[in-house]
């Protein structure tokens, strides 16, 4: 076995073993708690968006990584939950919401969270986007201003050139459909999609999106009204630069007017699966903070 694919799939267990712990930790709150949560679909154009809302209080979309779905924030949910209405939705393609007929780009996922905001009557949210569901709260927060009360990235590029040389390698082995990652992704995905035949079509929409995609500039992200944390990780796979691991994260924070940034030493790009109690801690005391 070659050094890459090693590496990979040591990643790939790591993040399924994460997933399981905390999915089970999800499952017995579920169990012990028997909180508040509907499952539906909203209509957004040319796809139908599958969430789930938990809890009371101010509204908190919270907004999965590329190639995920909703359950992969199980280590976020029951803390979230007791202090706020959370909607857990699955982007366009991915878990259990459709693609579509459009290309996928962060703008496109940013609109039809737009959707999903407007037709459920929330008003401005707080959001928590991880990875690429980061992407898209910027592009929310650019785009629909008037929907984003406050934002929470982490694992978070805002253009391309964030990536390290290795990232982009590692990427592009994602991204071939023999992977290891690859393969335990389509998997998961095929249970729960409705669309089992459109696999092909949402792989090649993935990789044109990550091969060109994000492209927002630091002027762009100085147009952002909303309050914003950063939570930033020195050992981020994919965006941990050499010689500063947190430059990445030092950049967004500068650019975003006031941003926050708080550092997780020893964090990679799966802190909020690996690390969540951490990741609550800050999460929520940035909330409550405003």
């Amino acid at each position: 076995m070659n050094a890459g694919i090693l590496t990979e799939t040591m990643q790939s267990a790591r993040m399924s073993l994460a997933f399981a712990r905390n999915y089970l930790t999800y499952s017995l709150w579920m169990w012990r708690e028997r909180p508040e949560n509907l499952a539906s679909c909203v209509e957004a154009g040319d796809t139908s968006i599958y969430y789930h809302c938990y809890g009371r209080g101010e509204p908190v979309l919270i907004l999965h990584g590329g190639f995920a779905y909703s359950g992969t924030w199980a280590g976020q949910i029951p803390e979230l939950a007791c202090m706020y209405r959370v909607i857990a939705p699955d982007s366009r393609g991915h878990g259990r919401s459709t693609l579509g007929t459009k290309p996928l780009t962060y703008r496109q996922m940013a609109g039809d969270m737009a959707a999903l905001i407007t037709k459920l009557r929330l008003g401005a949210v707080h959001l928590v986007g991880w990875s690429d569901g980061g992407c898209t709260s910027l592009a929310l927060a650019l785009e629909h201003p008037e929907l984003v009360r406050s934002m929470v990235l982490l694992g978070t590029p805002f253009n391309t050139d964030n990536y390290t040389a290795g990232a982009i390698r590692e990427m592009e082995d994602i991204l071939h459909p023999w992977s290891p990652s690859m393969l335990g992704l389509r998997f998961m995905r095929r249970l729960m999609t409705p669309e089992a035949r459109k696999g092909r079509e949402f792989l090649e929409k993935m990789t044109r999106m990550w091969r060109e995609l994000p492209d927002f500039t630091a002027q762009d992200l100085g147009r952002i009204q909303a309050p914003t944390l950063v939570i930033g990780c020195d050992r981020d796979e994919f965006l941990s630069l050499w010689p500063d691991p947190l430059r990445v994260f030092k950049e967004t924070a500068a650019a975003i007017p006031d941003a926050r940034l708080e550092v997780i030493a020893g964090g990679t790009h799966i802190v909020s699966m690996e690390r969540p109690r951490e990741v609550n801690a800050l999460i929520l005391d940035f909330l409550q903070s405003l």
